[in-house]
């Protein structure tokens, strides 16, 4: 009786001109958000708050699925795995520079990086030159008031959380280095919470894309690494998005052997450079009404 009365909820929405969201976001048997991938569910969390009108997810809605009724892309690598027809792209990327897109989206007014861009014009579909993941506007929106308690912050790709727990820095296991935090992208109460988990250390050591995003839009130094193989769809996503803010790296750093030395973290993140981007015309290509913030210079 409760599912049913969600699914009327997520119904009844639908006369109210919501922004309809595409992404890879499931729910629990009492129809709340499973905590799988903060990075994917900040479609979800984040746009919530700063959209005007009512937010409801594609996958939830099976009138607005089944009817193709319009919906956006906005955080992840997500054109060519979910566009479908009448999907729009704010902000969205694609995960490889070899994927073939099912579907073309019928309009695109911003994507991730140029990577994407260049894509997305090889295919025929026209696509301005505004970059952005929308991940970045966060701290336009939400300032977290912590204090730096750790050296370091690891954050791991849901993918490979629990290669964290053979990993050692100058021989000690990284949960039990009292200077390093592990941050959980798949274990979390309110979504601010990771936000604030990152902004308490000094430095950031990321395999996760968003844990690399958030640490540049809180200006936090960060390191990109790798455990062994790449992730799906290799380093394209994360060149999309180092181009985006004119900071491209050459290639992560690769934990071999489980085994890290501070002098070779402490060298990486020495190589930090912080990224740049003009933010206003992702914030002007928004397709659906939101809160604006107030943005510096």
């Amino acid at each position: 009786m409760y599912k049913l009365f969600i699914i009327f909820v997520e119904h009844l929405k639908l006369l109210l001109n919501p922004v309809i969201v595409n992404a890879f976001i499931f729910y629990d048997g009492r129809g709340k958000v499973c905590h799988k991938n903060w990075g994917d569910d900040l479609n979800y969390y984040f746009l919530r708050e700063i959209v005007k009108q009512p937010l409801i997810l594609l996958n939830r809605t099976s009138l607005a699925f089944r009817l193709n009724f319009r919906n956006y892309l906005v955080i992840g690598s997500t054109i060519d795995m979910l566009c479908r027809p009448n999907t729009e792209v704010w902000g969205a990327g694609i995960i490889s520079e070899n994927s073939s897109l099912k579907e073309k989206p019928s309009k695109v007014y911003a994507v991730r990086g140029p990577l994407t861009r260049q894509r997305l014009l090889k295919e025929g579909i026209e696509c301005p030159e505004i970059y952005g993941d929308p991940a970045l506007l966060i701290p336009c929106y939400y300032q977290p008031r912590v204090t730096k308690k750790y050296q370091y912050g690891f954050v791991a790709h849901v993918s490979n959380i629990e290669m964290l727990k053979d990993v050692k820095i100058d021989g000690v296991n990284l949960y039990n280095y009292p200077d390093i935090l592990v941050i959980d992208l798949s274990n979390y109460r309110h979504w601010h919470d990771i936000i604030d988990q990152i902004c308490s250390c000094q430095a950031i050591l990321s395999s996760s894309l968003h844990g690399l995003i958030i640490a540049e839009a809180y200006h936090i130094p960060n390191v990109w690494i790798e455990f062994g193989n790449p992730l799906i769809g290799g380093h394209f996503k994360f060149h999309d998005f180092f181009l985006s803010i004119h900071q491209d790296r050459v290639a992560p750093l690769s934990i071999v052997n489980n085994a890290l030395s501070t002098q070779v973290v402490n060298d990486e993140i020495r190589k930090w450079k912080q990224g740049t981007i003009d933010l206003q015309p992702l914030l002007r290509a928004c397709p659906f009404a939101i809160r604006l913030p107030k943005l510096e210079g």
